[in-house]
Parts: structure tokens; C-alpha cells; sequence
């Protein structure tokens, strides 16, 4: 059984996201994602991604410490076979998750510029 391929962890906004690529194959292929936080030391299974068919895992709730590490590894199952597990890189948060612009909404009344800022989507 082939492993994924191609895994990136997306982040933007606080919302983040495993990513991997799989071959079509005659039976569905099924994936389990681990986390593994620095300050615990060792894997474990992200319970939201267990036996999952989609190729993507959103880890929001595994990120506990903006500035701390985090690994995360993937493998798949097809039948009764199972892949090699694929580790990412170092992932923090506050190192490579990206922040929206806010958006803004201008408006005049009278002499008075009025701006309202709303938090990115």
C-alpha cells in the first residue's frame, strides 16, 4: 500500500489543516492522522481523523500552544493492508500561520469619517 504524498499543513487564520495526496485505487483508501505536541513527546491519534476517506484533517483543536512544536504523520489503510507512516515538518503556529487583512468599511457623515474593522474571515 502506497503512503500519501505531498503533505502540507495549511494554516490561515487560526484554522489548520493537513493536506496529502493519494492514488486512485480500486477499494477506498482510508487515513489515520497522529499529532505529536513537543511538550508530550510522543504521537497521538487525532480522534476527529480516524478511518477517514477525505484527504484533509483541519487540526484547529490540536494546536494548544501558539509558539510550541508540532509533528503530525499520516498513514493509510486499504482493506486489511497499511502504508509506511508520512511525518511533516516542524510546524508553530506563530511561525508559519498566516493572518487575513481585517476588512474595512468607510463611511461619511457629515464632516466625520466613520471606519468600522472587522476581524479576518
Amino acid at each position: 500500500v502506497p503512503s500519501p504524498t505531498g503533505t502540507e499543513v495549511i494554516s490561515k487564520n487560526f484554522r489548520t489543516v493537513l493536506q496529502w495526496q493519494y492514488p486512485s485505487m480500486c477499494e477506498t483508501p482510508h487515513f489515520v492522522v497522529e499529532v505529536k505536541p513537543y511538550y508530550v513527546g510522543h504521537y497521538e491519534t487525532v480522534s476527529a481523523c480516524v478511518n477517514i476517506s477525505a484527504t484533509s484533517c483541519d487540526l484547529s483543536g490540536e494546536i494548544k500552544e501558539i509558539f510550541s512544536s508540532y509533528w503530525f504523520r499520516i498513514k493509510a489503510f486499504v482493506g486489511s493492508q497499511q502504508s509506511e507512516y508520512v511525518e511533516t515538518d516542524e510546524f508553530v503556529l506563530q511561525k508559519h500561520g498566516k493572518i487575513g487583512p481585517p476588512k474595512l468599511n468607510l463611511s461619511r457623515h457629515s464632516a466625520e469619517i466613520i471606519v468600522d474593522i472587522y476581524h479576518p474571515e
